[in-house]
């Protein structure tokens, strides 16, 4: 077995997988809010739901470009589990999270197109706590898989955009 295969058997960064979760909350929580507690009164403009359904339709487009190019190169999606190779093409070129990027733009688009106050007002909390319980684990993770390679590239591409 090669160093390289030992470090394939390195623990996942998380053993939840937080950003599907957040992400669930973020939406489910704003509709749920909106419900109960009523931020906006009236019909939003047109505009704003148009641009928030175009929001909606680049993150999932970023999200499958995202999602094809780790099944290229044999990696997880999931984030509870270790990774077996660095992505750093495509959308990665410009940020080391752009599923993660796309996730909250995904909320903020929806908050929009829904006219959901909530939902926009959550948007950053849900940033803020990928950052926490997501992304900074997974960081230490690809580091201590990939050493000075991802600590190259950490230093080359911004962690959100």
């Amino acid at each position: 077995m090669s160093q390289d295969d030992s470090r394939t058997e390195a623990e996942p960064p998380s053993r939840v997988p937080w950003p599907p979760l957040l992400l669930l909350a973020a939406i489910a929580g704003g509709a749920l809010l909106d419900a109960l507690l009523p931020l906006s009164e009236g019909a939003w403009p047109p505009s704003l739901r148009v641009v928030g359904g175009l929001i909606v339709a680049l993150a999932l487009a970023n999200d499958l470009w995202c999602a094809s190019l780790m099944r290229r190169q044999g990696t997880t999606l999931r984030p509870d589990r270790p990774v077996s190779s660095l992505v750093t093409a495509g959308p990665y070129q410009w940020s080391r999270n752009p599923i993660y990027v796309a996730n909250v733009a995904l909320v903020v688009g929806l908050g929009l197109a829904l006219g959901s106050v909530w939902m926009l007002l959550l948007a950053p909390a849900m940033g803020f706590l990928l950052q926490r319980l997501a992304i900074e684990p997974e960081e230490r993770h690809l580091s201590q898989r990939f050493g000075a390679e991802f600590d190259a590239y950490a230093a080359k591409v911004r962690r959100w955009l």
